[in-house]
């Protein structure tokens, strides 16, 4: 991406425990994209409310953007040094929280001066990983097959319309499911769930 305006990918800081309020540091909902937006120095300008609660959690670090990974930061580094425009740098990134997809590229925005170069990362816990929590959590709290297809399609970012549509019932079967599944985890919410299943250690 090239000369263009950076609003549509960050967006500043939100309050992490608006997003997930737990006793504990919340995690990032699964299928959430973390967003970060960094300077040539790869000192964090601006990122999205799930980029802050990886920040929370030491996922990632700031001030300069790093993981817990030396070789990754390292490949990644260089890899900024001489990205050209509309280049795209994807990697992994094992922690001990999950597995995530780290994506870079560089954004060339425009100035009052002119056009200065900034770069975009984008961290998302892989779907796999995300599975195996989800497998974790049903097992432990004693989910049905079919609760634990629900909430699949809930952890997808699906409302129980579309989920009930996608499952082939009836979308008072999925409020049902749903109902039990908070029950059985404790949650009373949907997002409150996603955080349960984020935080799980697999």
């Amino acid at each position: 991406m090239s000369m263009t305006h950076l609003h549509s990918h960050a967006t500043s800081p939100v309050r992490a425990d608006r997003i997930c309020p737990q006793e504990a540091v919340p995690a990032v909902a699964p299928g959430v994209t973390a967003v970060f937006t960094l300077d040539p120095d790869l000192r964090v300008e601006s990122m999205n409310a799930a980029a802050a609660l990886l920040v929370r959690q030491n996922i990632v670090a700031a001030r300069p953007f790093a993981t817990r990974d030396h070789e990754l930061n390292s490949k990644m580094r260089r890899w900024l040094r001489n990205a050209a425009a509309e280049a795209e740098l994807r990697l992994r990134y094992r922690d001990g929280q999950g597995d995530f997809s780290v994506t870079a590229s560089r954004a060339d925005v425009l100035d009052a001066p002119g056009v200065s170069t900034r770069f975009v990362v984008l961290v998302q816990e892989e779907a796999a990983a995300i599975d195996r929590k989800l497998a974790k959590v049903a097992r432990d709290h004693g989910l049905t097959h079919a609760e634990q297809r629900v909430a699949e399609r809930i952890l997808a970012g699906e409302n129980t319309i579309l989920a009930a549509r996608r499952l082939g019932v009836a979308p008072a079967t999925v409020r049902t499911h749903l109902q039990r599944i908070m029950a059985k985890t404790d949650t009373h919410r949907q997002s409150e769930f996603a955080c349960l299943v984020a935080r799980y250690v697999q």
